[in-house]
Protein backbone atom coordinates (compact mmCIF):
# COMPACT_ATOMS: atom_id res chain seq x y z
CA UNK A 1 0.00 0.00 0.00
CA UNK A 2 1.25 3.52 -0.75
CA UNK A 3 1.56 5.71 2.33
CA UNK A 4 -1.14 8.27 0.78
CA UNK A 5 -3.39 6.15 0.84
CA UNK A 6 -3.36 4.64 3.89
CA UNK A 7 -6.02 6.59 6.27
CA UNK A 8 -6.53 5.43 10.24
CA UNK A 9 -10.30 5.61 9.68
CA UNK A 10 -10.27 3.11 7.15
CA UNK A 11 -8.09 0.37 9.14
CA UNK A 12 -8.79 0.94 13.24
CA UNK A 13 -8.61 -2.76 13.95
CA UNK A 14 -4.79 -2.88 12.29
CA UNK A 15 -4.38 0.80 14.06
CA UNK A 16 -5.11 -1.06 17.48
CA UNK A 17 -3.80 -3.91 17.41
CA UNK A 18 -0.10 -2.35 16.36
CA UNK A 19 -0.32 0.63 18.91
CA UNK A 20 -1.79 -2.03 21.37
CA UNK A 21 1.00 -4.43 20.91
CA UNK A 22 3.98 -1.35 21.13
CA UNK A 23 1.94 0.45 24.04
CA UNK A 24 1.76 -2.32 25.82
CA UNK A 25 -2.01 -1.90 27.21
CA UNK A 26 -5.26 -2.14 25.46
CA UNK A 27 -5.56 1.11 22.90
CA UNK A 28 -9.01 2.34 21.59
CA UNK A 29 -8.62 4.69 18.55
CA UNK A 30 -10.80 7.56 19.39
CA UNK A 31 -9.90 10.23 16.26
CA UNK A 32 -7.75 10.20 13.58
CA UNK A 33 -6.85 13.53 11.87
CA UNK A 34 -4.50 14.20 8.82
CA UNK A 35 -2.30 16.96 9.87
CA UNK A 36 -0.50 19.51 7.65
CA UNK A 37 1.44 18.52 4.84
CA UNK A 38 5.36 19.53 4.77
CA UNK A 39 7.86 18.16 2.28
CA UNK A 40 6.58 14.99 2.99
CA UNK A 41 3.62 12.53 3.47
CA UNK A 42 1.26 13.91 5.62
CA UNK A 43 1.60 12.90 9.11
CA UNK A 44 -1.75 11.68 11.26
CA UNK A 45 -2.31 12.81 14.45
CA UNK A 46 -4.17 9.55 16.55
CA UNK A 47 -5.94 10.53 19.61
CA UNK A 48 -6.46 7.02 21.67
CA UNK A 49 -7.30 6.01 25.01
CA UNK A 50 -4.96 3.26 26.77
CA UNK A 51 -6.64 1.73 29.60
CA UNK A 52 -8.64 4.87 30.48
CA UNK A 53 -6.38 7.35 29.68
CA UNK A 54 -6.43 10.00 27.11
CA UNK A 55 -2.74 10.45 25.00
CA UNK A 56 -2.39 11.61 21.32
CA UNK A 57 0.41 10.47 18.78
CA UNK A 58 1.74 11.12 15.69
CA UNK A 59 1.35 8.58 13.19
CA UNK A 60 4.37 8.50 10.54
CA UNK A 61 4.11 7.04 6.78
CA UNK A 62 6.78 7.70 5.03
CA UNK A 63 9.74 5.11 3.88
CA UNK A 64 11.86 7.29 2.22
CA UNK A 65 12.68 9.28 5.68
CA UNK A 66 10.86 7.49 8.45
CA UNK A 67 13.96 5.18 9.42
CA UNK A 68 16.68 7.63 9.63
CA UNK A 69 14.17 10.17 11.42
CA UNK A 70 12.83 6.93 13.93
CA UNK A 71 16.98 6.20 14.79
CA UNK A 72 17.53 10.22 15.74
CA UNK A 73 14.47 10.46 18.15
CA UNK A 74 15.46 7.12 19.62
CA UNK A 75 19.34 8.55 20.29
CA UNK A 76 17.65 11.99 21.38
CA UNK A 77 16.11 10.73 24.24
CA UNK A 78 19.56 10.84 25.92
CA UNK A 79 19.92 14.53 24.96
CA UNK A 80 18.47 17.16 27.50
CA UNK A 81 16.18 18.52 24.91
CA UNK A 82 12.81 18.33 24.25
CA UNK A 83 12.27 16.09 21.60
CA UNK A 84 9.03 13.50 20.96
CA UNK A 85 9.91 9.92 22.08
CA UNK A 86 9.56 7.73 18.72
CA UNK A 87 7.89 3.92 18.56
CA UNK A 88 7.38 1.04 16.98
CA UNK A 89 9.49 1.29 14.20
CA UNK A 90 7.93 -1.37 11.68
CA UNK A 91 9.69 -1.30 8.47
CA UNK A 92 8.51 -4.03 6.59
CA UNK A 93 4.82 -2.76 7.11
CA UNK A 94 3.82 -6.12 8.67
CA UNK A 95 1.65 -4.10 10.82
CA UNK A 96 -0.18 -1.46 8.79
CA UNK A 97 0.83 -2.69 5.14
CA UNK A 98 3.08 0.86 4.81
CA UNK A 99 6.46 0.57 6.74
CA UNK A 100 5.61 3.17 9.83
CA UNK A 101 5.90 4.78 13.20
CA UNK A 102 5.05 6.67 15.26
CA UNK A 103 5.97 9.45 17.94
CA UNK A 104 4.30 11.50 21.36
CA UNK A 105 2.67 14.53 19.62
CA UNK A 106 3.96 17.61 21.70
CA UNK A 107 0.56 20.26 22.57
CA UNK A 108 1.76 23.49 22.12
CA UNK A 109 1.56 26.18 19.72
CA UNK A 110 4.17 26.77 17.01
CA UNK A 111 6.68 29.97 17.29
CA UNK A 112 5.67 30.94 13.90
CA UNK A 113 3.45 33.80 15.14
CA UNK A 114 4.89 35.22 17.98
CA UNK A 115 8.11 35.52 15.77
CA UNK A 116 6.47 37.56 13.40
CA UNK A 117 5.03 39.42 15.93
CA UNK A 118 8.39 40.74 16.73
CA UNK A 119 7.59 39.19 20.13
CA UNK A 120 11.03 39.83 22.41
CA UNK A 121 10.55 36.14 24.53
CA UNK A 122 10.16 34.40 21.15
CA UNK A 123 12.93 35.99 19.67
CA UNK A 124 15.43 34.60 22.62
CA UNK A 125 13.30 31.43 22.99
CA UNK A 126 14.36 31.04 19.04
CA UNK A 127 18.22 31.60 19.74
CA UNK A 128 18.18 29.82 23.39
CA UNK A 129 16.44 26.45 21.21
CA UNK A 130 19.06 26.84 17.97
CA UNK A 131 22.17 27.18 20.39
CA UNK A 132 21.21 24.33 22.35
CA UNK A 133 20.19 22.11 18.84
CA UNK A 134 23.39 22.89 17.32
CA UNK A 135 25.59 22.15 20.62
CA UNK A 136 24.71 18.40 20.81
CA UNK A 137 27.95 17.01 20.02
CA UNK A 138 28.79 13.72 17.87
CA UNK A 139 29.70 11.81 21.26
CA UNK A 140 26.11 12.24 22.59
CA UNK A 141 25.19 10.51 19.01
CA UNK A 142 27.69 8.08 19.23
CA UNK A 143 24.88 5.46 19.19
CA UNK A 144 23.99 6.55 15.21
CA UNK A 145 27.43 7.45 14.40
CA UNK A 146 27.35 5.22 11.39
CA UNK A 147 24.35 7.12 10.45
CA UNK A 148 25.72 11.31 10.30
CA UNK A 149 28.94 10.48 8.66
CA UNK A 150 27.98 13.11 5.92
CA UNK A 151 28.45 16.64 6.58
CA UNK A 152 26.62 19.45 4.61
CA UNK A 153 29.25 22.16 4.08
CA UNK A 154 28.61 25.46 2.99
CA UNK A 155 30.80 24.85 0.11
CA UNK A 156 29.19 22.16 -1.13
CA UNK A 157 26.08 23.71 -1.80
CA UNK A 158 28.02 26.05 -3.84
CA UNK A 159 29.57 23.56 -6.11
CA UNK A 160 26.48 21.60 -5.95
CA UNK A 161 24.01 24.60 -7.32
CA UNK A 162 26.79 25.68 -10.07
CA UNK A 163 27.23 21.85 -11.08
CA UNK A 164 23.65 22.67 -12.59
CA UNK A 165 24.45 25.73 -14.52
CA UNK A 166 27.37 23.78 -16.19
CA UNK A 167 24.86 21.93 -17.97
CA UNK A 168 22.12 24.55 -18.09
CA UNK A 169 24.37 28.02 -18.75
CA UNK A 170 23.43 31.03 -17.33
CA UNK A 171 26.13 34.27 -17.42
CA UNK A 172 24.29 35.24 -14.05
CA UNK A 173 25.13 31.64 -12.39
CA UNK A 174 28.53 32.04 -13.34
CA UNK A 175 29.14 35.84 -12.16
CA UNK A 176 27.62 34.87 -9.18
CA UNK A 177 29.48 31.81 -8.38
CA UNK A 178 32.68 33.45 -9.40
CA UNK A 179 31.59 35.94 -6.66
CA UNK A 180 30.73 33.68 -3.89
CA UNK A 181 33.72 31.30 -4.89
CA UNK A 182 36.19 34.13 -4.74
CA UNK A 183 35.01 35.70 -1.49
CA UNK A 184 34.14 32.45 0.42
CA UNK A 185 34.72 32.98 4.39
CA UNK A 186 36.30 30.48 6.52
CA UNK A 187 33.90 27.63 7.34
CA UNK A 188 32.74 27.24 10.63
CA UNK A 189 32.79 23.35 11.87
CA UNK A 190 29.70 21.49 11.27
CA UNK A 191 27.03 21.68 13.73
CA UNK A 192 24.15 19.31 14.98
CA UNK A 193 20.42 20.37 13.00
CA UNK A 194 16.98 18.50 12.92
CA UNK A 195 17.73 19.64 9.11
CA UNK A 196 14.54 22.35 8.87
CA UNK A 197 14.72 25.02 11.34
CA UNK A 198 11.68 26.72 10.26
CA UNK A 199 9.57 28.00 13.28
CA UNK A 200 6.77 25.58 12.88
CA UNK A 201 8.76 22.68 13.93
CA UNK A 202 9.29 24.73 17.25
CA UNK A 203 6.43 24.37 19.95
CA UNK A 204 6.32 26.55 22.50
CA UNK A 205 3.42 26.28 25.63
CA UNK A 206 2.83 29.17 27.54
CA UNK A 207 5.99 30.62 26.76
CA UNK A 208 8.50 28.04 27.21
CA UNK A 209 9.78 25.34 24.92
CA UNK A 210 7.68 22.24 24.75
CA UNK A 211 9.32 20.66 22.18
CA UNK A 212 11.45 20.70 18.37
CA UNK A 213 9.95 18.26 15.71
CA UNK A 214 10.69 16.69 12.20
CA UNK A 215 13.61 15.31 12.33
CA UNK A 216 13.73 14.00 8.98
CA UNK A 217 16.80 15.40 7.27
CA UNK A 218 18.58 15.54 10.92
CA UNK A 219 22.30 15.90 10.48
CA UNK A 220 25.47 17.75 10.89
CA UNK A 221 25.65 21.02 8.70
CA UNK A 222 26.88 24.43 8.17
CA UNK A 223 25.29 26.06 11.64
CA UNK A 224 24.99 29.63 9.79
CA UNK A 225 23.47 28.30 6.68
CA UNK A 226 21.08 26.11 8.26
CA UNK A 227 19.88 29.03 10.56
CA UNK A 228 19.03 31.52 7.97
CA UNK A 229 16.86 29.38 6.91
CA UNK A 230 13.42 31.25 8.33
CA UNK A 231 14.75 34.61 7.85
CA UNK A 232 15.22 33.41 3.72
CA UNK A 233 11.67 31.78 3.73
CA UNK A 234 10.04 34.96 5.66
CA UNK A 235 12.06 37.96 4.67
CA UNK A 236 10.09 40.33 7.47
CA UNK A 237 12.35 38.65 10.05
CA UNK A 238 15.35 40.16 8.95
CA UNK A 239 16.56 43.70 10.03
CA UNK A 240 16.20 42.94 14.05
CA UNK A 241 19.84 42.00 14.61
CA UNK A 242 18.34 38.40 15.51
CA UNK A 243 20.54 37.06 12.84
CA UNK A 244 23.32 39.33 14.48
CA UNK A 245 22.90 38.41 18.16
CA UNK A 246 23.29 34.38 16.56
CA UNK A 247 26.30 34.57 15.30
CA UNK A 248 27.91 36.35 17.97
CA UNK A 249 26.31 33.73 20.92
CA UNK A 250 27.65 30.96 18.66
CA UNK A 251 31.42 32.88 18.26
CA UNK A 252 31.06 33.78 14.25
CA UNK A 253 31.32 36.80 12.61
CA UNK A 254 28.42 38.67 11.75
CA UNK A 255 30.06 39.97 8.47
CA UNK A 256 30.15 36.76 6.99
CA UNK A 257 26.11 36.99 6.72
CA UNK A 258 25.53 38.39 3.29
CA UNK A 259 27.90 36.18 1.92
CA UNK A 260 25.32 33.20 2.75
CA UNK A 261 22.65 35.60 2.05
CA UNK A 262 23.99 35.34 -1.44
CA UNK A 263 24.41 31.60 -1.02
CA UNK A 264 20.74 30.90 -0.34
CA UNK A 265 19.15 33.17 -3.63
CA UNK A 266 22.08 31.10 -5.62
CA UNK A 267 21.42 27.85 -4.24
CA UNK A 268 17.49 28.07 -4.59
CA UNK A 269 17.65 29.74 -7.44
CA UNK A 270 19.19 26.29 -9.29
CA UNK A 271 16.40 23.98 -7.34
CA UNK A 272 14.17 26.30 -8.76
CA UNK A 273 15.90 26.36 -12.20
CA UNK A 274 16.50 22.35 -11.70
CA UNK A 275 12.40 21.39 -10.65
CA UNK A 276 10.36 24.48 -12.88
CA UNK A 277 8.98 24.88 -9.63
CA UNK A 278 8.93 27.87 -7.13
CA UNK A 279 10.09 28.19 -3.90
CA UNK A 280 7.67 29.41 -1.43
CA UNK A 281 7.48 32.99 -2.90
CA UNK A 282 10.86 32.56 -4.61
CA UNK A 283 10.48 32.05 -9.16
CA UNK A 284 13.39 32.13 -11.02
CA UNK A 285 12.65 36.03 -12.27
CA UNK A 286 12.38 37.01 -8.50
CA UNK A 287 15.60 35.02 -7.48
CA UNK A 288 17.66 36.35 -10.40
CA UNK A 289 16.42 40.43 -9.61
CA UNK A 290 17.45 39.53 -5.92
CA UNK A 291 21.03 38.29 -7.39
CA UNK A 292 21.71 41.20 -9.30
CA UNK A 293 20.95 43.58 -6.91
CA UNK A 294 23.56 40.83 -4.47
CA UNK A 295 25.96 41.76 -6.53
CA UNK A 296 26.02 45.24 -6.58
CA UNK A 297 25.40 45.51 -2.94
CA UNK A 298 28.77 43.53 -2.43
CA UNK A 299 30.95 44.63 -4.66
CA UNK A 300 32.78 47.00 -2.04
CA UNK A 301 32.89 43.05 -0.22
CA UNK A 302 34.71 41.29 -3.27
Amino acid sequence: MEPDAFDPNEHRPACERYLSRILRGKVRLVHAELLMKSTRQAPWRLDVEIEGTRRSYVLRLDSRSSDHEYTVLRALEAVPLPTPRAYGWDPDGEALGVPCFFHDFIEGQSLKEPMLAAEGWAEDLYLDTVCALQEISRKQLASIEDRLQEEETAKGCLETAYEHFKTDPHPLADRVYARLRGSMPEAPAARFSNGDLWLDNIIVRERKLAGVIDFENAGFTDPIYEFLLPFFNSPELRGRGIEERYCLLMGFDPAVLPWYRGLELFDTWHWVAKTGKPFEQYTSEVLQEALERWLVQNAARH
